[in-house]
Parts: C-alpha cells; sequence; structure tokens
C-alpha cells in the first residue's frame, strides 16, 4: 500500500510540475501578470520623474526630530547637487535657504506642527552661487514620537521673474524707464502721510521741455524721443536712490523729493536744468541740436496740505516761469 500512495504523490507532484510549465495555466499566468506589474510600476516611475523634471516640482519627507531629510530625484536637480555625492538633511537644507529667507522658512515649519500645513516660498543659494526661487508646500503627518513633514518643492524662478517684470512695467515708463504717473501718485500720497505724521519736508518739481512741438517738427519725432530718454538717463544718473523720478506724460517730468526742503529742492532743479541745457542731440540725419526746460516747485506747507494743493502749487510755478521766458526755475515765494 506504501508504494500505491508513493506512486500516487509522484503523480499529482508530476501533474502539478506539468500544469506550472504550461503557458496558459494559473501559476504562468500570475507570473506574467507579476512581471506586467513591474513593468507597468518601473514605466510609471519614468513617467512621475518626467513629470517633475519638466515641472520642476519634486517631492521629500522630513523628519524633524531626527534630521532626516528624503528627496526625490528632481530635487537634486533643483537644488544644484549631485545625489551621488550630496546626503540630504534638513541642516544641509538650511544651510542652502538665502540667508535672508532661512527665518521666514523656519517659521513656517514649526507652525505647521500647529496647523497642520507648511506653505512658504523662498531663495535657496545653488553650490555654483546661483540664487533660485523654490516653494514648498507640505503636510504635518505626526507618526508617533516623530514630526513628519511629508510635501513638494517646486522650483519657480521663473514665474518670480515675470511677476518682477510685470510689477516694474506695471509702475515704469516704457520708453525712460523712469516711474510712470501712476506709481509717481501712490509715493507722493505715501510721502504726504509721512509729512503729516514727522513733519520731514518733502519737495516736489514738475518740468517740460520747452518748445517741445518744434524739435518733433524740426528734427522727427525718434529725435524728440532720444531727447526724453536721454533725460531719462540724466534722472537716473544725478538724483539720489530715495529720490522718485517720473515721466508724466509726452514731455513732463516730475521729481518726488523726500526729506527736501524748498530751498534744497530748488538746487535740485537748477541743477537738473543746467545738464539738459548741456546737453547735445542729434537726429536720424545726423542734425545736432539743444533743448531747455522749465521748472516749477514747491514743498509740503502745513498739516492741511493735499496732494492737489502741492501739484497745482507746482504746476503753477511751471506756467509762470513759461510766461517769464522758460529756461528756468520757479518756486514758492517763502511766505506762501
Amino acid at each position: 500500500m506504501t508504494g500505491s500512495h508513493n506512486n500516487i504523490d509522484n503523480q499529482r507532484q508530476s501533474s502539478g510540475a506539468r500544469s506550472c510549465d504550461s503557458p496558459d495555466s494559473p501559476c504562468q499566468r500570475g507570473r506574467r501578470e507579476l512581471e506586467e506589474a513591474r513593468k507597468e510600476i518601473a514605466r510609471l516611475d519614468r513617467t512621475l520623474q518626467r513629470i517633475q523634471h519638466i515641472a520642476r516640482l519634486g517631492y521629500w519627507k522630513a523628519s524633524l526630530q531626527a534630521n532626516e531629510l528624503f528627496w526625490s530625484e528632481a530635487i537634486y536637480d533643483i537644488f544644484g547637487v549631485d545625489p551621488k555625492t550630496f546626503t540630504p538633511s534638513i541642516r544641509a537644507f538650511k544651510a542652502m535657504v538665502h540667508p535672508e529667507d532661512l527665518e521666514s522658512v523656519e517659521a513656517s515649519m514649526w507652525r505647521a506642527q500647529e496647523s497642520g500645513s507648511h506653505d512658504v516660498e523662498h531663495r535657496i543659494v545653488r553650490p555654483d552661487g546661483e540664487i533660485r526661487w523654490v516653494h514648498e508646500l507640505a503636510d504635518y503627518m505626526p507618526e508617533g514620537d516623530e514630526q513628519i513633514l511629508i510635501g513638494t518643492v517646486r522650483d519657480i524662478t521663473e514665474q518670480k521673474r515675470l511677476e518682477l517684470r510685470l510689477r516694474q512695467l506695471s509702475r515704469t515708463d516704457e520708453l525712460t524707464a523712469l516711474f510712470n504717473r501712476r506709481y509717481f501718485m501712490q509715493r507722493l500720497v505715501q510721502e504726504l502721510a509721512r509729512y503729516r505724521r514727522y513733519g520731514r519736508s518733502t519737495s516736489v518739481v514738475l518740468f517740460d521741455f520747452d518748445h517741445f512741438k518744434r524739435i518733433n517738427d524740426t528734427h522727427g519725432h525718434p529725435a524728440g524721443d532720444q531727447a526724453l530718454v536721454s533725460v531719462g538717463k540724466l534722472l537716473r544718473s544725478n538724483l539720489r536712490t530715495n529720490d522718485i523720478p517720473a515721466r508724466l506724460g509726452g514731455e513732463e517730468f516730475a521729481l518726488l523729493l523726500p526729506e527736501t526742503s524748498l530751498e534744497e529742492a530748488v538746487g535740485v532743479a537748477e541743477k537738473v536744468r543746467q545738464l539738459v541745457e548741456k546737453q547735445e542731440f542729434e537726429s536720424e540725419q545726423g542734425h545736432r541740436f539743444g533743448a531747455s526746460i522749465t521748472c516749477g516747485v514747491s514743498a509740503f506747507q502745513g498739516t492741511e496740505e493735499t496732494v492737489e494743493a502741492i501739484l497745482h502749487r507746482a504746476d503753477q510755478n511751471l506756467y509762470e516761469g513759461k510766461r517769464a521766458g522758460r529756461n528756468r526755475v520757479v518756486a514758492d515765494e517763502p511766505d506762501r
């Protein structure tokens, strides 16, 4: 009987082996499905890596308590480091955060332990010295005694450059690269508020070209534009960094001079007038010509001062200078 049982067992094993070797057997189908699943996972992983590189987006996991940090492949590229030689850690990451942004990054990480989310934009300094902007977004997920942040980091450098460019365009005159009327008025309102609070002297200069239409008619509009551009360069080179030179439109310009008395503002206006008078311009045909400006100057006066009032006085002074013969500076009377 024993031999009979052994024969039966051998037959079953032989049958099972033949069954597993058969292409249509459940065993082989399972193996194929497992291999296909592995290939699909590998394909998805490659796709994920490609998406991360295209989107300049990587994912990470940080243990605040253990100072441990995991980075996906894309983050090494964003931070400009080699995964073969660089070991991520919270300490190493903080060393690459721009010094001016480190405090806000650390504050966001610790706030996450109360709010549950970490959301901060900041700069990093790559090993080659390049500064880039990143946006970190993460959830706080405590695991026992562990303090875990899991999130993403995205390179937003180009977005920041675009935002800066749009901000510049929104407040800058396209032709002269000076500030535009809208920004000048915003700053004038701000300076008036400071004047009312602290009583610090602030002055305004309005000026425009004398006989500008004659320049355009005689030498052409490109020559007139060249004169405007040249004055823009002149103002940027000769004024203080906290002064606000603006083109209000056409050939009309304005200077907002914080911390400047009426007498000092007259000196600034006279300096600008002389510099313009010494300038030599050239038309497209090679004809050289000169130009002059007339300036009206006014300063904040008393707590009842308004933006409209100071601009009106400066404008009246400007036109008084025009009536008096042009190419001069006219300011408020001391007792006005």
